[in-house]
């Protein structure tokens, strides 16, 4: 399985940048949340970039701001950022809120986070926003200096205290597909929404109370369910789809004797959907897809045997499991996957192109 694609690292530091630095960090006065992650950052970011990173803790009286700063060396050089963190950071809009926190400084600053998607990484590049975070994704710009590194994923998770959101974990994230995709299904009752989303009865009402309480969702006196706050639900379901449910999902690859195999074969016969590139190409038109993916049925021989599909580990076509139950979408090219998981599959490849598609299907069917 694919789990690291680095986009860039180019470090023009006049000479190599791939040797091991030790970390310098300073403990003192950071609370254990903060210290573990700012300690994961650090240690990953060495590992990853071969660079020297030393967090300082610091106050008003010696001109710090803003929980301290992080000074990058390497050699005998070195560059300073003030530190900003912030452990959970899942849309654009925050990102903006950051940037313009770190304007007036007397210096850069830095924005420190547990993960950031592969959009969001390259949306800091854009705005000028360095940050660094703990599955080692990072943006530094300064003189002397410059790295990118995007599409890493976290090994360990994060959280704000000792509070985990069930919404987001693996069976959350079925009820809240359901809740995203299928509008209706927001007034529907809970066990119309269980058997939608393939989860226990008990499941549903667990899950609507924890969107309600983190604000995401509100339901009125006569039981009325409305969203609060849409994007930022879209945004979360798309950081954690990758990381908590869709290794699940018992992913294979494939390959197929001619490239353009995909454009003749129906998977809906077997109850399939396209996603990934397939889909972009359906609804964004004249695309060359590099990779498929489909989603399936647990019985899925009718549709390899009728592709003539053959397993290979390093194939373009990935195969899943199919997680929802929902109808097709009459407003969509036959047997597509609902916008929002054709969207998270092309976050997940992370180059480019597909960040580019991803954007076109977010604001065509999402925003």
């Amino acid at each position: 399985m694919h789990l690291t694609r680095i986009c860039a690292v180019i470090c023009s530091l006049y000479g190599c940048v791939h040797e091991t630095g030790i970390c310098t960090m300073n403990e003192q006065g950071l609370d254990d949340g903060k210290w573990d992650l700012l300690k994961e950052v650090a240690e990953t970011f060495q590992t990853v970039s071969g660079l020297q990173l030393a967090w300082r803790q610091g106050g008003e009286g010696d001109g710090l701001r803003l929980g301290g700063s992080v000074r990058i060396t390497h050699g005998h050089r070195h560059w300073d950022f003030f530190l900003l963190e912030k452990v959970l950071v899942d849309r654009v809009a925050m990102l903006h809120q950051a940037k313009e926190r770190l304007l007036g400084l007397p210096g850069k600053g830095i924005l420190v986070t547990a993960y950031l998607a592969p959009a969001l990484a390259l949306k800091c590049r854009e705005l000028g926003l360095p940050f660094l975070d703990a599955a080692g994704n990072a943006f530094l710009e300064a003189d002397g200096l410059f790295v990118l590194m995007t599409g890493r994923k976290p090994e360990k998770q994060f959280l704000r205290g000792n509070q985990r959101l069930a919404a987001f974990g693996r069976t959350g994230l079925r009820v809240v597909f359901t809740l995203l995709t299928a509008p209706g299904m927001l007034d529907a009752t809970y066990r119309e929404i269980a058997k939608a989303a393939g989860v226990a009865l008990g499941t549903v009402g667990r899950i609507l109370a924890d969107l309600q309480e983190h604000r995401f969702l509100t339901e009125d006196r006569e039981g009325k369910r409305r969203w609060i706050d849409r994007p930022r639900a879209i945004e979360a379901w798309n950081l954690n789809y990758p990381l908590r449910l869709r290794e699940k999902l018992n992913m294979r690859r494939f390959r197929a004797k001619e490239e353009d195999w995909w454009k003749g074969a129906t998977p809906e016969i077997n109850g399939g959907w396209w996603g990934g590139e397939v889909a972009a190409t359906k609804l964004l038109g004249d695309l060359v897809p590099k990779t498929v993916t489909i989603y399936l049925p647990k019985d899925r021989n009718g549709f390899l045997t009728a592709n003539r599909l053959r397993a290979d580990p390093q194939g373009p076509i990935e195969v899943l499991d199919t997680f929802w139950d929902l109808p097709y979408d009459a407003q969509l090219p036959v047997a597509m996957a609902p916008p929002l998981l054709v969207y998270a599959d092309l976050q997940r490849i992370g180059d480019p192109r597909t960040l580019d598609q991803a954007r076109m299907i977010h604001d065509r069917y999402l925003a």
